[in-house]
């Protein structure tokens, strides 16, 4: 149990020994690290991920090939004193790197609730080859804290110090090592360390008490990985189009990425804020009669507000109208009525009638709406076999055959994620849902399969269909987009044109 007052602790204790052993032993003095520990604890595991210390370098080579270990060792061991963690773990990743998703998907693998990871920013030294002479070393760190649930950045600190040390009796390279290891690197600890266990337990304990478990800390305005982040984004950035804009055209676009007590939905918030993006600049939609519900606003009720009041109400004033809808996040079966349910923020799979929405109540609801045409397009799957889908607790996963309503309507068009025996799953490389991001591909002009200019209903499909198929096996999973009410059945609406590029 931490006790009251302050817990000092000193960084070097474990490599003194190493010094010894090696015969190598300068006069060090390693600062005290002074932690104003305070009594409570913190209830979270802490993963210690990657130091880069790539730019720790001497005439073009490492100075040494492990200082990165030597570092999650001793963090580790020097936050553990304190006893204010449930646990901190050393990710262990299959081979060295430094690629934001692997580091990601380890930590919450491990079931940590925050993420440190370390770069050393500059680096540089004077060390001549005469013996006796002094060695200096001017090192720039810097250390971030992530919120692993949600990848966003909530701390960081940089610390910059220069040392000077006597050299004499050692190999230049040696006495670098040395110096940079455990004259420089003390310093450094002393100056991050103690001020991110301060803001762990003040800021990061007040939001954890304050919030839901899985949201503890608020979205910073960094992301683990943002600049990869931002290369999706370019990459998908909504082409310029021919479409003119629609004035009757109306969608309701839903993204549940962070639910009230389920598994998160990995990327759902950025699934559905691109495709708001792609209606309005490639689509000709107008950006005040698109809806967005985001997390924690997708109730039951907001469903059916949107779904069964709002959308009526603006279908009926036009003849030509358009209507789209998109729901990215959890589905669920109902194994007693073999009915599939969306699932909202505070969706609860063992309450699916009193607590979801279900999807043939959509279709019904869409399919009275005296629209020229409705588009749904559907990013979740509904087996309860994990990926996009939950179940009831101690309930099998099973074969959901969702009744076709659209049989009796002309004018609806679905395009969802998976077969009924399948997941949904997510594109790590991209930041999007798999299904979610061919489509989005897909309207860039990629479906463009015959290039007349245009994109398709059935062009699209197809592509999709393709793509999903053969980037879910090089994850080792199946899933099948499935187009709805089926090629055979289409009719006209396969030529239904999505984009019109242009020419």
């Amino acid at each position: 149990m931490v006790t009251r007052g302050r817990f000092v602790l000193r960084v070097l204790v474990g490599w003194s020994l190493v010094l010894l052993v090696s015969g190598c032993v300068p006069d060090i003095a390693p600062p005290a690290l002074t932690f104003p520990v305070k009594e409570q604890e913190v209830p979270v595991t802490l993963a210690i991920g990657p130091f880069d210390t790539s730019k720790v370098v001497w005439e073009g080579q490492p100075v040494s090939d492990n200082l990165h270990e030597t570092l999650q060792t001793s963090v580790k061991e020097t936050l553990g004193r304190t006893q204010i963690f449930k646990d901190i773990v050393i990710l262990k990743l299959p081979e060295k790197t430094n690629d934001p998703e692997k580091i990601l998907a380890a930590a919450r693998e491990s079931k940590a609730d925050i993420l440190m990871v370390g770069e050393v920013k500059e680096y540089s030294a004077d060390a001549p080859w005469a013996f006796g002479t002094r060695f200096e070393v001017d090192i720039k760190v810097q250390a971030r804290l992530y919120n692993v649930h949600s990848g966003a950045q909530v701390w960081k600190k940089t610390e910059k110090v220069k040392v000077a040390k006597d050299g004499s009796g050692f190999k230049k390279q040696e006495s670098l090592d040395v110096i940079t290891r455990y004259v420089a690197m003390p310093p450094i600890a002393a100056g991050i360390l103690p001020p991110m266990v301060d803001y762990i337990q003040t800021d990061y304990l007040a939001t954890l008490k304050s919030q839901t478990k899985g949201t503890a800390v608020a979205e910073g305005t960094e992301v683990f990985g943002g600049a990869e982040m931002a290369k999706v984004d370019a990459e998908l950035t909504p082409p310029a189009t021919a479409t003119r804009p629609k004035d009757h055209a109306f969608a309701v676009v839903v993204g549940i990425e962070d639910y009230r007590d389920l598994p998160r939905v990995d990327y759902a918030k950025r699934d559905a804020e691109s495709v708001k993006q792609y209606l309005i600049k490639a689509m000709g939609y107008r950006e005040q009669n698109i809806v967005m519900i985001l997390n924690d606003r997708v109730t039951k009720s907001q469903l059916e507000a949107r779904f069964e009041k709002w959308l009526p109400k603006q279908v009926a004033q036009y003849s030509d109208a358009e209507v789209f809808v998109y729901y990215g996040g959890h589905g669920a079966p109902d194994p007693d009525t073999n009915q599939a349910y969306l699932v909202p923020y505070d969706g609860d799979p063992s309450f699916l009638e009193t607590t979801a929405y279900p999807l043939k109540r959509l279709y019904d609801t869409l399919g009275k709406l005296p629209a020229k045409q409705v588009t749904v397009v559907m990013d979740s799957c509904f087996s309860g076999a994990g990926g996009r889908s939950v179940i009831a607790k101690g309930t099998r996963p099973m074969l959901i055959k969702v009744e076709n309503p659209l049989m009796a309507t002309q004018n609806i068009v679905v395009l969802s994620a998976a077969a009924g025996n399948e997941v949904s799953n997510a594109y790590p490389a991209k930041r999007h849902g798999l299904f979610t991001y061919y489509y989005l591909k897909g309207l860039q002009g990629e479906a463009d399969a015959d290039k007349d200019g245009d994109v398709e209903v059935e062009e699209l499909y197809s592509y999709i269909k393709v793509q999903v198929e053969k980037d879910a096996r090089r994850m080792q999973k199946e899933q099948t987009p499935q187009l709805l009410p089926g090629t055979d059945l289409l009719g006209d609406r396969a030529k239904q044109r999505l984009v019109e590029f242009k020419k």
